[in-house]
């Protein structure tokens, strides 16, 4: 798929790779950006291409209203996401953990429904942003990888339900990446740019699961060989 005369809705558009999503778009050549955020008041909209959606992807009467405007949309690219930065047992309730759940699984799912129609017309594409804490579990963010392993469970089986309407479904899975989020999170961090280029570029080449970083890479590796002794280095290291 092309970047070049797409018309794409980002959700997290607000900051961090988000932003910088929209910006590339623009830049390579998007004809239009829905950009969406639940304060759209933080939005750069200086570009005429660039329509600010007020969102809240847990909302699904927000989402339905966001896919009935956005109905043109052939690139579909799941950003929004939180961590709340919590271990499985320290903390004192399900508050954070339920709320890592409700956006980075079912809020993702909420849009991959709601967009589902008009894609299968248009044979588009999903983006969906996870993290290589999909596929492992560090300890200090332990609800954040059991949403993450949900939401890529979740999108595999989607990627089959509409492989027969030619629409294709991407994860995107980094390290960590230089932004607000990962501020605790010791360097090196890879740049959204480079997050964003490699989606660009799995979205030209047919890769439809891509780690993005180093540290991403040696770890899909390592889980290719010998996913415990994986497990149980970043089980010391947290």
């Amino acid at each position: 798929m092309q970047v070049d005369g797409c018309v794409a809705f980002v959700s997290g558009a607000n900051r961090g790779v988000g932003a910088c999503f929209v910006k590339m778009l623009l830049e390579q050549g998007a004809r239009k950006v829905y950009a969406s955020a639940r304060d759209i008041s933080v939005l750069d909209d200086r570009d005429p291409r660039v329509v600010p959606v007020a969102l809240d992807i847990t909302n699904a009467e927000q989402v339905a209203r966001a896919a009935a405007l956005a109905s043109d949309v052939n690139l579909l690219v799941n950003n929004a996401g939180i961590n709340r930065l919590e271990p499985a047992l320290v903390a004192t309730d399900l508050n954070a953990a339920r709320a890592e759940m409700e956006v980075n699984y079912f809020g993702t799912l909420n849009m991959i429904r709601a967009f589902a129609p008009s894609l299968r017309l248009s044979g588009g594409a999903i983006v969906n942003m996870s993290s290589i804490l999909a596929r492992v579990a560090l300890p200090a963010m332990a609800s954040l990888c059991a949403s993450k392993a949900a939401a890529l469970r979740m999108t595999e089986a989607v990627r089959a339900e509409l492989a027969p309407h030619g629409v294709r479904v991407l994860s995107i899975l980094p390290g960590a990446v230089d932004t607000d989020m990962s501020r605790d999170f010791p360097p090196p961090k890879i740049p959204v740019a480079e997050v964003v280029d490699a989606a660009f570029a799995a979205l030209r080449d047919g890769n439809d699961e891509v780690y993005v970083g180093a540290m991403a890479q040696q770890i899909a590796a390592g889980l290719a060989t010998d996913r415990l002794a994986v497990q149980l280095s970043l089980a010391r290291g947290a």
